[in-house]
């Protein structure tokens, strides 16, 4: 009988005791951004990456381009990035003809700029394990 009152105690403390404590509020988290592994994502087109990746399209744009005088980078108006094995960049640039020709030597820096410009499409992939960078697309209009 002692034993029955025991359990019969301990069994009522139980069931008071976890009705008396306050339900617990877990807080919810959530994602704002997820960026997929392999994806697409907008990077800001000033990021000195970017700038780098721009500046190696506009030198392979200058070698096989058949125009007179060198384009120089005036802007890059935007950029998504891609990170696999190597990066790959899409790059939408503004580019410029200067008044240098190609036959010339002198520094791009400093050739001055006409007023002919044109938007480009770059699509430049670099690969971190040669320090590489290599143009996979060009497309350009006026």
């Amino acid at each position: 009988m002692n034993l029955y009152l025991i359990l019969l105690l301990s069994v009522l403390s139980a069931v008071h005791w976890s009705h008396s404590q306050d339900p617990v509020e877990e807080e919810v988290i959530v994602a704002h951004h997820v960026q997929p592994l392999g994806g697409w994502s907008v990077v800001n087109p000033k990021q000195e990456d970017v700038q780098e990746a721009a500046r190696k399209a506009v030198e392979r744009f200058n070698s096989k381009s058949k125009a007179k005088k060198y384009f120089k980078l005036v802007d890059v108006t935007s950029a998504q990035e891609q990170v696999t094995d190597v990066i790959n960049y899409k790059i939408d640039i503004i580019i410029g003809r200067t008044k240098c020709l190609k036959t010339e030597p002198g520094v791009l820096e400093s050739c001055d700029m006409t007023e002919k410009r044109l938007r480009c499409k770059f699509e430049v992939q670099f690969n971190p394990r040669n320090n590489k960078y290599a143009v996979k697309m060009v497309s350009c209009n006026k």
